[in-house]
């Protein structure tokens, strides 16, 4: 399935009875349609204003002046940029001399394809620019969560730390976020401390995500079940309580809590309104770079802020089979997804980083 805006829900249709509505009647409910739908209109609405602006976060924006004005490949369509909430200081015109190009790794999001080609400038020749990754598996092929996670966790924070330290003047690090990291929901206070150790040497943070429609996002993740010993039942039934821990994670509940074992995801029991407010604050404050589905658009704006020469960014880790779904299982997991959050978060993003249905403010 591609990625889309419409969802295969079969639509409900009224009987056929419309010859018997007498005239009177008709004309009623023509003259109180237009209060009706304004009403349902209102209704559907998420946010109410004081929300919106909750949401919504003072956020800079960044005039700049691109350097490569020859280079297509280094500039985006756009002369602005949203800056995160957590910059220590203002920043000068891209692309920035020195920095670390920190990926958040969402799991089936196309991000192997990512962080190959942020590997291929570890090669002397594309940039010796070194890259920094280290990550585990949760769920082994028995189903069950491996021991020694936090170990897996506090080497990485270990490592990062380490990566973001005594850069050189004209010096470019990369690295990855991905399986059994610190979830970033209660270890905020470590991306602060990350993007102002780097800010303190002069050079730029640039944090990086790539997002995805959870609908497709979650029925791709559908072919992970058989490596982790699950059932089709398995795939769906963790999403029905607030707190469940499943073998998968949604694009909201990873980016809030990663996988870190049965206690990972959702441990307060936070509503979905709170979730993806939750998310969106997190986007808003520490992401430079977030792109919905687009790889080029990704490949872009990082090339925008940092200079590095083209590469061209390889497809890798293609799932071929067909994932086959009945009807009643999508509208199912829709509707879970809507509770969960996950449609809320990724509309407000789409509408924040993407313009999303600008045409209809006014």
């Amino acid at each position: 399935m591609s990625d889309s805006h419409h969802h295969p829900f079969a639509t409900s249709t009224a009987s056929n009875n419309r010859g018997n509505i007498s005239i009177p009647r008709m004309a009623i409910f023509l003259v109180f349609l237009p209060s009706l739908l304004f009403n349902i209109a209102i209704m559907h609405g998420s946010l109410s204003k004081s929300d919106d602006e909750a949401v919504y976060l003072a956020y800079p924006i960044l005039e700049y002046s691109p350097s490569h004005t020859n280079d297509n490949h280094h500039n985006p369509s756009t002369s602005t940029k949203l800056l995160p909430t957590a910059a220590t200081h203002p920043r000068g015109p891209t692309p920035y001399n020195c920095g670390v190009v920190f990926f958040f790794h969402i799991p089936s999001t196309g991000g192997a394809s990512i962080s190959n080609w942020l590997r291929e400038y570890a090669n002397p020749s594309n940039g010796n620019i070194t890259y920094y990754s280290t990550w585990g598996v949760s769920i082994g092929r028995d189903g069950k969560f491996r021991p020694n996670l936090q170990k897996i966790q506090d080497a990485f924070i270990d490592g990062m730390n380490d990566h973001v330290e005594n850069l050189g003047a004209n010096e470019w690090r990369s690295g990855q976020y991905h399986l059994v990291q610190p979830p970033l929901n209660s270890t905020e206070d470590l991306w602060y401390k990350w993007r102002a150790t780097v800010e303190g040497q002069g050079c730029q943070m640039v944090n990086a995500i790539m997002l995805r429609d959870p609908l497709n996002h979650a029925m791709s993740l559908y072919k992970m079940l058989k490596r982790k010993n699950g059932t089709r039942e398995e795939w769906m039934d963790h999403l029905e309580h607030p707190g469940g821990t499943g073998k998968w994670a949604t694009i909201l509940d990873f980016f809030l809590y990663n996988i870190n074992g049965p206690t990972g995801r959702n441990p307060n029991n936070a509503t979905k309104e709170e979730k993806a407010r939750r998310g969106i604050e997190l986007l808003q404050r520490h992401f430079d770079v977030v792109s919905l589905g687009d790889h080029t658009d990704f490949m872009n704006q990082v090339l925008n802020y940092t200079g590095w020469k083209h590469l061209d960014m390889p497809h890798t880790n293609v799932h071929k089979k067909p994932l086959t779904f009945t009807k009643e299982e999508v509208e199912k997991l829709y509707k879970l997804l809507v509770r969960n959050g996950d449609i809320d978060f990724m509309d407000a993003a789409k509408q924040r980083y993407s313009g999303h249905l600008s045409y209809l403010h006014v």
